[in-house]
């Protein structure tokens, strides 16, 4: 589809609305922009007062104060919605003890191995017996008994415990769970105990979302019931967005297979219920009002989907963006797509801010906007005769139109790419479409069991089929390139290749190419520096895994942990990102003391001493680790594990050392009385569980 500027005049103010968003959410300056959009109003109103405001060489003027006011609006809107800029925030109003606090469950309980995990609004504070209100949500972990198994969404709670700042992640480019969750507006967590927290009210003021919650709850229990296993998982992802149950094996394999949109309810699902609506909603052609009709009851059902989804965020953010394409497709045949979507993204980011850092907004849209400004390109390109050829490049079409689209960002992400994405989408898309309208008729003809029994068999089959083809496809050889890190600056120049590269295939003009070449050569300098440090790096690291020890000798491309306790789970959750961003291919585990020269002769290994190139270490696992010596041992770094029991008295008696080094599987208890000891010998350490991983180069 050709686009012009003009036609999408929405899409420059929803830009610079997000990019003020974004600054404030990232780079945030305090107040700085909050008077901005009022001062910017008035400019706005006194240049179209004025008599030339229509004057052809001033109009970037207008365009300008109109892109700064969005801006500055974006930057107070996000600010203002900041929950902890608000002097009734219940972060700022708890202390370091516990509090009485009344909780409204904003989740539905998530059922983890020892405790059940639920978001919860704060709404009061119980102070000298009386209610103070406040906002704010956190994270709360109920000990896992009979009465927390009946907590559900809506519930409103009294308890009694004290909110924990969740802390920023503690290894270099691990994922940073804190930030994931501040820019949903939560920065506390509890921990519940069993008889701390009683029930106020079974339902809270959200009545709409209480019954919408409940409502998929009931739905989810019904699949199991009725299909069970892991096929009744796969339905309550791909049907109702409710993946907990879904296990981290066939998450991943979705993911592997370049499917993962498949268990994410969002515009792929709610454009397939679409599509359907608009094949079976139409009222004769001779009715007045046909169209309109049409369009009310598309929107009606849409939201009713919605509804029944438990109005999960990326549902929301599907439906709204499909209801202004819908309205825009029966009332404005001349608005073109990208500017109805960029309004709904516009209205969605005005109410709620926080999308703009949210993954699935951002892969929402991209792909959506690829499928708008690619599909039809890309479609003309080649006409099958054949009914079933034109299908399968349909879908192809649609495939790749997503996936260039959101390439840059998937790679950032996910450091993944899946390289068989468009048969593992040839084979599902259709089976998900089929699971969505046979799941729909499953719901609606539950109460009949003879008709539900008939079309729960077919539902299942079909979610075995699917279940089957990603297990496969998966597990094929080169299945997906992992390992990939590009920055944030490289997968912007990565996006303007793509899209420069694109518009001369289309388009044929040279400018495009010469410049994405340009862009591409930028690029490709970059990685080609980075892949120049990789190579010439040496560094020594000391990772946070909690109760671990996990010492890395890191030289080149390649690694090795010696005497480590780490496993692969510990390595994909704290380390791994960190390893492909240093360019690392492999890595050499050393379970047991061993006398060893590797990584080409630059680390020499001798039971507890380390040499890696001028730099010597100790290893002090145990306290036989500890050689009785006339003459001190000069070293750079000792790292103590939790085996050593003696004090550090012992170790100035023997070493001359720079830096003591406690790796995490250091007790808390021990750590205190060693860092005292330390202090007092004027002896430099460095705790890896208090102060976060220690990266040195040598």
């Amino acid at each position: 589809m050709t686009v012009k500027l003009d036609q999408i005049p929405f899409l420059r103010i929803v830009i610079a609305f997000a990019a003020g968003t974004i600054t404030e959410l990232y780079y945030p300056s305090h107040h700085l922009f909050l008077y901005g959009p009022a001062v910017l109003l008035l400019f706005l109103i006194l240049w179209n007062s004025q008599k030339n405001k229509a004057s052809y060489s001033r109009r970037w003027v207008y365009g300008a104060l109109l892109a700064l006011f969005m801006f500055t609006t974006g930057y107070a809107v996000i600010l203002l919605r900041t929950p902890s800029e608000n002097k009734l925030y219940a972060g700022n109003l708890t202390g370091e003890a516990k509090d009485t606090l009344v909780v409204s469950i904003t989740s539905i309980p998530q059922e983890k191995e020892k405790t059940y995990k639920a978001t919860g609004e704060i709404i009061g504070i119980i102070k000298n017996g009386k209610q103070q209100k406040t906002i704010g949500e956190a994270l709360f972990y109920f000990h896992k008994d009979s009465a927390s198994e009946k907590i559900q969404y809506g519930n409103v709670l009294l308890i009694y415990s004290q909110l924990k700042a969740i802390e920023a992640p503690t290894n270099p480019d691990e994922f940073n769970y804190k930030g994931f969750l501040q820019t949903r507006g939560i920065n506390y967590y509890c921990h519940v105990s069993p008889n701390n927290y009683s029930l106020l009210s079974t339902t809270g003021s959200n009545k709409l979302l209480c019954f919408a919650n409940n409502n998929r709850k009931k739905l989810t229990q019904l699949l199991q019931q009725k299909i069970g296993g892991t096929e009744a998982d796969i339905a309550s992802a791909i049907l109702l967005g409710y993946r907990d149950e879904l296990s981290q094996s066939d998450t991943q394999n979705f993911i592997d297979s370049g499917v993962v949109h498949v268990i994410c309810v969002a515009g792929l699902h709610v454009g397939i219920l679409f599509l359907l609506l608009n094949y079976i909603i139409v009222f004769p052609s001779k009715f007045r009002y046909s169209k309109a009709m049409s369009m009310i009851v598309i929107l009606l059902l849409l939201w009713l989907y919605a509804i029944f989804t438990g109005l999960a965020i990326p549902v929301l953010r599907a439906t709204v963006m499909f209801s202004f394409l819908t309205v825009g497709r029966f009332y404005d045949k001349h608005n073109h797509p990208l500017n109805t979507l960029a309004i709904s993204a516009f209205l969605i980011l005005l109410f709620s801010p926080f999308s703009i850092a949210d993954t699935g907004f951002q892969l929402s849209y991209l792909a959506v906007s690829g499928i708008i400004i690619l599909y039809e390109p890309l479609l003309s390109l080649f006409t099958p005769k054949h009914i079933l050829l034109s299908k399968i490049w349909e879908i192809v079409c649609v495939s790749v139109s997503a996936q260039v689209a959101v390439l840059p960002l998937s790679l950032q992400y996910f450091h993944q790419f899946p390289n068989y994405f468009i048969i593992s989408n040839l084979l599902v898309v259709p089976l998900l479409a089929l699971v969505i309208y046979t799941g729909i008729l499953f719901f609606i003809t539950s109460p009949v069991p003879i008709i539900s029994t008939a079309v729960s068999w077919i539902l299942k089959k079909c979610l075995f089929l699917i279940h089957m083809i990603v297990y496969e496809i998966s597990h094929l050889p080169y299945s997906t390139l992992k390992g990939i890190s590009i920055s944030s600056l490289e997968a912007i120049l990565l996006f303007l290749v793509l899209s420069l590269i694109t518009g001369f295939f289309f388009l044929r003009k040279n400018q495009y190419l010469i410049a994405g070449l340009c862009v591409l050569a930028l690029f490709i300098g970059i990685r080609a520096t980075e892949k120049t440090i990789h190579l010439n790096q040496q560094m020594l690291a000391v990772y946070d895994v909690p109760g671990k020890s996990a010492i890395t000798f890191i030289s080149g491309e390649h690694c090795v942990m010696p005497f480590t306790t780490v496993d692969s789970s510990d390595i994909a959750w704290h380390i791994q990102y960190n390893w492909w961003k240093l360019g690392l291919k492999n890595n050499y585990p050393i379970k047991r003391d061993t006398n060893a020269i590797m990584l080409s002769g630059r680390i020499m290994i001798q039971n507890q001493f380390i040499q890696f190139d001028n730099y010597k270490i100790v290893l002090i696992r145990q306290n036989s680790d500890v050689p009785l010596l006339e003459n001190k041992i000069v070293l750079h770094s000792i790292i103590i594990s939790n085996g050593y029991n003696l004090d550090m008295q012992n170790l100035q008696n023997v070493f001359n050392v720079e830096t003591i080094i406690f790796d995490s599987s250091v007790p808390d208890y021990k750590l205190k009385n060693w860092e005292a000891e330390c202090e007092q010998l004027h002896l430099h350490c460095y705790s890896v569980k208090t102060q976060g991983a220690y990266i040195e180069k040598c």
